[in-house]
């Protein structure tokens, strides 16, 4: 039985398991290249307008942030592209860790938004599991 005519083989599967490794790589590169609009639109917080460290640190760690979601989204593509659909639901299943942690932070942080994070969670199993073969 497969899942809405896909299989863990399927190129579309495979695709939109890749989508996830697109997605991450571009949250990735605005983190890096516009880290306020990451902190304000994305985290929902309202960075100070005056410059000094404090700004520097929340900038720069926010940049850092990016360099780890462009290294996801590399990674979820290099796995689409050598690797089989076991590897790539796996990797899909390990990112939902990351979807919860941001959640916790942001939460902690800002004292809600985490389901910005957490609705990712869902799509992660239900794609992991399809590209592990629990549907075919």
């Amino acid at each position: 039985m497969s899942l809405l005519g896909l299989s863990s083989q399927s190129p579309l599967a495979l695709n939109i398991g890749a989508a996830s490794g697109v997605f991450q790589l571009t949250l990735g590169l605005t983190g890096v290249f516009q880290p306020r609009v990451m902190l304000q639109q994305v985290w929902g917080f309202k960075p100070s307008t005056k410059p000094g460290e404090e700004q520097l640190l929340i900038e720069s760690l926010m940049q850092l942030y990016g360099v780890r979601n462009i290294a996801l989204g590399l990674m979820i593509l290099a796995v689409r592209t050598l690797a089989d659909s076991r590897t790539l639901g796996w990797v899909l299943m390990t990112d939902i860790l990351v979807a919860i942690g941001d959640g916790f932070v942001q939460k902690r942080c800002t004292g809600g938004g985490e389901w910005k994070h957490w609705s990712f969670v869902p799509v992660g199993v239900g794609m992991g599991m399809l590209l592990l073969g629990y549907f075919d």
